[in-house]
């Protein structure tokens, strides 16, 4: 801070000693006025040289001026009266000031913790900030799953934002600015997940729970920086100092769905689509509804991409699976990162089936007894947090033979029987499943994708590509046999892929086909 102090000069006040002598005659008024006149002048020396000294920039030596002007004072009485006012100090002189600069302290910010609490964000007309209290930096906050990034509006912190009495100090006194207190930057932030990773802009209109795959809690990270300044002195501005948030947010922990593995190895070919007129219109396609004649779609119960509702709506109660085979595959979708779950099988009849750390569900035989499997998602942050999940694949058990194929005749020797063949009905929910062999089943039609206690309708497209452990082929276009009858020379046979259901000649070049036989 610059700080002027003005010390007139106390010549004046020394005016009295004149005063005081009058009584000694004219004789002392002129020694004074002598005295006053000599002083003027080597004050006024002193002046010149002062100025010249900044001027020229160069060193004029005020004793070298004095040493001139005393050989003009020949007289002894003039000499005697020049030495008593060089040693006579300058603030003395009748007109002299001074000028004292002085640098002083910054201001500073203060609390800078207390002003980065002011960082937040806003969810659904709410405000989230650690100065509000609803939200904690070291603590984890969860929120509704179905929110996307793009959801948290950050808020810009501005410099009222900031109080002028708690954030602002200065050493030496100085008041803050009335009118612009704290300069301010932009408010930037990122989103990490729990390892660290940077998320990506591209994935901020993805929802942060089920499905989502992010470790939580997520970390969002709010910066900006702030200096604040003082009404006077010098330097008004302190330095910038930088205020950080972070705060941990998590989607709410939750057993979202159960995906069967056709889904995650064959995204594209999760249902079939089917115009008004029964005609293919192809996988995945916006025609979601099933046709009467043709099939395709899928029900309520299904999600594309997430699989099926671990709490259906539209399949009387049962949940996925209510069928299975060797090798049957599916996932617990969870909410956030798989593994931020552990999990484990309570339940297990026969100790057929097996989970591993990633939540993927296998069936590695037919459960015994009464078929009811439970297995159970616990989150690793908070073990009291749980979800089981119970279900029953027996309904209908299916044993491909893998890359055994012949005939009709033969199929029904390899299962043992005819009636160890399973029927359209237990193969796939293709309207065809049903329909008067009278009508024939080479119209194009496919299955649903539905909880309903057939193979196809819930597992999906099933080959070895996508189920890996299991004996299911699809070679050549090759189908599977069934056990009905279409005819004398034709049975019915289902397609792997899609649930179609056609028909093969047994008599006549009888074909040869896969084989699946009930477990």
């Amino acid at each position: 801070m610059l700080k002027c102090g003005l010390n007139r000069a106390s010549g004046i006040g020394h005016r009295a000693s004149g005063i005081g002598h009058r009584a000694s005659g004219i004789g002392h008024r002129a020694f004074d006025l002598l005295l006053t006149q000599k002083y003027f002048y080597i004050h006024s020396i002193k002046s010149v040289s002062n100025c010249l000294q900044k001027l020229l920039k160069q060193h004029i030596s005020l004793n070298n001026l004095l040493f001139y002007s005393i050989q003009k004072l020949s007289k002894p009485k003039l000499l005697l009266i020049f030495l008593y006012l060089a040693v006579v100090p300058c603030t003395y002189g009748l007109s002299s000031f001074t000028v004292n600069v002085i640098q002083g302290n910054s201001p500073k910010v203060d609390n800078v913790r207390l002003a980065a609490d002011n960082h937040g964000f806003t969810v659904n007309k709410v405000f989230y900030s650690e100065s509000t209290g609803n939200i904690k930096e070291d603590e984890i906050k969860e929120f509704d799953g179905n929110l996307t990034l793009n959801d948290f509006v950050i808020k810009q912190l501005d410099y009222q934002s900031l109080d002028k009495q708690k954030n602002y100090r200065d050493n030496d006194g100085d008041n803050i600015d009335p009118v612009q207190p704290f300069l301010t930057t932009t408010t930037t932030w990122q989103w990490l997940d729990a390892n660290g990773v940077k998320i990506p802009d591209k994935d901020k209109n993805k929802i942060i729970g089920c499905g989502s795959g992010y470790p939580m809690p997520l970390r969002l990270e709010i910066l900006n920086q702030v200096q604040t300044i003082s009404q006077y002195g010098i330097p008004r501005k302190s330095n910038f100092v930088t205020l950080k948030k972070a705060y941990k947010i998590a989607a709410k922990p939750e057993l979202c769905y159960v995906k069967p593995n056709s889904s995650v190895i064959e995204p594209d070919s999760q249902w079939f689509s089917v115009d008004n007129n029964g005609k293919y219109i192809g996988w995945n396609g916006k025609i979601t509804n099933r046709h009467y004649l043709a099939g395709g779609g899928y029900s309520k119960d299904f999600v594309p991409n997430m699989g099926f509702k671990v709490n259906p709506t539209a399949s009387n109660g049962k949940k996925f699976p209510t069928t299975g085979f060797p090798g049957a595959k599916f996932q617990l979708l969870m909410s956030g990162a798989q593994r931020d779950y552990s999990y484990s099988i309570v339940a297990n009849p026969g100790n057929n089936v097996s989970i591993d750390a990633m939540g993927f569900v296998t069936l590695n035989g037919k459960p015994t007894g009464d078929g009811k499997v439970t297995i159970r998602a616990k989150l690793i942050r908070n073990t009291a947090v749980q979800f089981d999940y119970s279900f029953n694949p027996n309904s209908v058990w299916a044993n491909p033979q893998g890359d055994f194929k012949g005939t009709w005749e033969q199929a029904s020797n390899r299962c043992g029987q005819l009636s160890n063949l399973l029927t359209r009905k237990e193969l796939t929910n293709s309207p065809y499943n049903n329909l008067s062999v009278t009508i024939g089943s080479e119209e194009q039609n496919v299955y649903t994708r539905a909880i309903d206690g057939t193979v196809l309708g819930e597992w999906g497209y099933v080959t070895e590509k996508t189920y890996p452990q299991s004996a299911w082929r699809w070679l050549n276009s090759i189908p599977y046999w069934t056990k009905d009858i279409q005819n004398d020379e034709q049975v019915f046979d289902v397609y792997p892929n899609s649930g179609h259901v056609g028909i093969s000649n047994v008599k006549v070049k009888p074909w040869i086909n896969y084989v699946v036989c009930r477990g």
